[in-house]
């Protein structure tokens, strides 16, 4: 029940909004006489929070997908249930509901640009421009089949987010350590404070990366070059070398 409550806790964090949800939930268990709605909002979302806080339903779900229990409140129309009581409210009491409403919005958040995890977007795609830049050298020309790279654990979230013809040997997934046993063995030569050029020139070949994308500065120990990885570009923070052990495939045309 304790691991239960802490994942309630995380998920809800200062807890305005979930009061308000069930402050809504509420009201909407006293007023609410349209049964279609009473079985969306009342009746379904009052099972689901009483599951979710049953711990034998916890472990059964721990067994089946572990580390993403939080999910299930996602389930929770609590926007919808908010939005559809203010609205009765509104129409109900127009005034009070006006200075109520009023009174909810100026107390209830904060400014989204204050957020230390906010930047000003460098482009159209919301990402960091160097990410572009990196995917632009090894994009696959017309007439090739996708590529596969390897890449820093900082640049792994961007990539798809930008592009699906660029293949990673290892995604976003190593990077949650809940969601998987273990590590990739790939990534494991990537974060060594000095990488054996050999060894990994040795396991990009293996999985079948065409290219290697080093943060610059990287102790590399051994040459790169004498593996055959041809550096073919630079960005700020990145040195892209090209596997040349692995062959770019070009699209069957018949």
């Amino acid at each position: 029940m304790k691991d239960i409550l802490l994942i309630f806790q995380e998920y809800t964090g200062a807890g305005f909004f979930t009061i308000l949800y069930l402050l809504a939930l509420l009201y909407l268990w006293v007023s609410e006489k349209n049964e279609a709605v009473r079985s969306i909002f009342v009746y379904g979302a009052g099972v689901l929070q009483l599951l979710f806080f049953i711990p034998l339903f916890y472990y059964g779900y721990q067994l089946l997908d572990k580390g993403t229990y939080y999910r299930i409140l996602w389930l929770l129309p609590m926007t919808m249930t908010i939005a559809y009581s203010g609205v009765k409210i509104l129409g109900r009491y127009p005034r009070i509901g006006m200075i109520l409403g009023v009174i909810l919005i100026a107390v209830s958040g904060k400014c989204v640009y204050s957020n230390t995890y906010m930047s000003k977007a460098e482009n159209a795609y919301h990402i960091p421009q160097e990410a572009i830049d990196v995917c632009e050298m090894i994009m696959p020309e017309e007439g090739q089949e996708r590529v596969t790279g390897v890449f820093p654990d900082d640049l792994i979230h961007f990539i798809r987010q930008y592009t699906s013809e660029i293949q990673m040997a290892y995604g976003r997934d190593y990077l949650a350590p809940d969601w998987i046993y273990g590590d990739h063995p790939l990534r494991q030569v990537m974060n060594l404070s000095r990488i054996p050029a050999g060894k990994l020139a040795a396991l990009a070949t293996e999985y079948n990366c065409n290219y290697i994308v080093l943060s610059k500065g990287k102790d590399i120990a051994g040459n790169l070059e004498s593996q055959d990885m041809v550096k073919i570009g630079e960005t700020e923070h990145y040195d892209i070398y090209q596997n040349n052990r692995i062959d770019i495939i070009y699209e069957d045309k018949n």
